[in-house]
């Protein structure tokens, strides 16, 4: 039985497992740790668990695509994330954009695995906001993204006000299958986007009835 005591010792062995890069060699060893812990702690740490085929068909089609530069909006703890650069390895860089600095800085929240950057007010983003595509770069140190990724993300105003800022033809959208009785928006399968612009061009099947749908800016 999980306690108080049992989670903290867990975190802390998800906190070893991931300290330095050298630690990203041994990414294995955190999933089957993952499989032994609790499901609503493995919820709190990352909505997903992918296996390592998820994973790395995930990143032959990123290298297989080019796409070397993500910024993952809304990633949270951002350990998904971690796992995907990990696996990716030098060839590609992760980076997070997530609101409320305040959370996440905090004592309560679950350390932060990879470096954090913060838009304020992410609920009322307009063209008054500092959101512009020059923000979505100084998140990457400089560079803009190839490709924006959002995993069971639920904010359809601000998944747009993102599109409209972002110059690259790459959007990423991971979630649970139709029907499956969970709520994203967008969900990766039916994005319901208001225009023309972008296309499903691969869709790679997860674990647990997750998908991941990539979809392309048209010409």
């Amino acid at each position: 039985m999980w306690d108080e005591q049992s989670e903290l010792a867990a975190l802390q062995e998800i906190y070893n497992l991931t300290a330095g890069d050298e630690a990203k060699k041994n990414w294995r060893k955190l999933l089957v740790f993952g499989n032994t812990l609790d499901q609503q702690l493995k919820r709190k740490l990352l909505w997903i668990w992918p296996t390592a085929s998820d994973l790395t068909k995930f990143h032959q089609k990123l290298d297989h695509l080019g796409l070397q530069t993500v910024l993952s909006i809304g990633c949270g703890s951002g350990l998904l994330e971690w796992l995907i650069s990990a696996v990716g390895g030098e060839k590609l860089r992760i980076c997070g954009l997530e609101r409320d600095p305040n959370w996440w800085r905090s004592k309560y929240a679950v350390r932060s695995f990879i470096p954090l950057n913060y838009i304020e007010n992410a609920e009322t983003i307009d063209s008054r906001s500092s959101l512009n595509a020059s923000f979505l770069s100084d998140c990457c140190s400089g560079l803009m993204p190839s490709a924006l990724l959002f995993c069971y993300f639920n904010n359809r105003r601000a998944f747009l006000d993102y599109l409209n800022v972002f110059e690259g033809i790459w959007i990423i959208l991971i979630g649970p299958e139709p029907g499956f009785g969970i709520h994203t928006d967008p969900n990766p399968l039916q994005p319901e986007l208001s225009n023309n612009w972008w296309a499903l061009h691969a869709l790679i099947d997860w674990t647990e009835h997750n998908v991941v749908a990539i979809y392309k800016k048209l010409e």
